[in-house]
């Protein structure tokens, strides 16, 4: 009951912000969020005995996937900004979580591929991820198509920010 009456008064008060506050306020939840998922991944690993890798690092091999995966890949869907996808791939590689290498065809570009033990922390992180998306709804009320309208809004906001660039507006 308390978790709903918070709602409430939630919901009236964004319902009188101006779309300028709102906009602040929803940045501030987005990057909220962002942290706090690397600490709930770090928890996890630190739970599971592995303590040597960041939450940023443990997603980042869950990201490269169970395949060879090209670094640019990962820039490209902007989820690791360049110096900070080095720095990562170089502390993975070194902690004996990745492989990687460079194309014969092309020695600018480089393969990533998890190790044995890259792929227990990326089974690990799948593993935490199901988990969290079985407890969602009975857990946060959570609902699907929650989910679906804040995907909907989040890539549009992807898509504006992009437009902002792109198009110098």
């Amino acid at each position: 009951m308390v978790m709903t009456m918070t709602y409430n008064v939630a919901t009236a008060a964004n319902e009188s912000m101006t779309v300028a506050e709102s906009f602040v306020k929803s940045l501030s939840l987005l990057e909220q969020a962002h942290r706090r998922l690397h600490d709930v991944v770090k928890d996890d690993l630190e739970r599971g005995g592995e303590r040597h890798l960041t939450g940023v690092q443990a997603l980042l091999l869950y990201e490269i996937g169970e395949g060879e995966t090209p670094a640019s890949t990962l820039r490209s869907r902007g989820a690791f900004a360049g110096t900070s996808l080095s720095y990562n791939v170089k502390k993975l590689q070194e902690g004996g979580y990745l492989n990687q290498t460079r194309s014969k065809a092309d020695k600018r570009t480089v393969r990533l591929k998890l190790t044995e033990r890259g792929l227990k922390v990326r089974a690990r992180v799948e593993g935490l991820f199901d988990r969290q998306a079985t407890a969602l709804e009975p857990t946060a009320s959570v609902r699907p198509d929650d989910l679906s309208q804040l995907n909907r809004t989040v890539s549009r906001l992807e898509r504006f920010w992009s437009d902002q660039i792109r198009f110098q507006l």
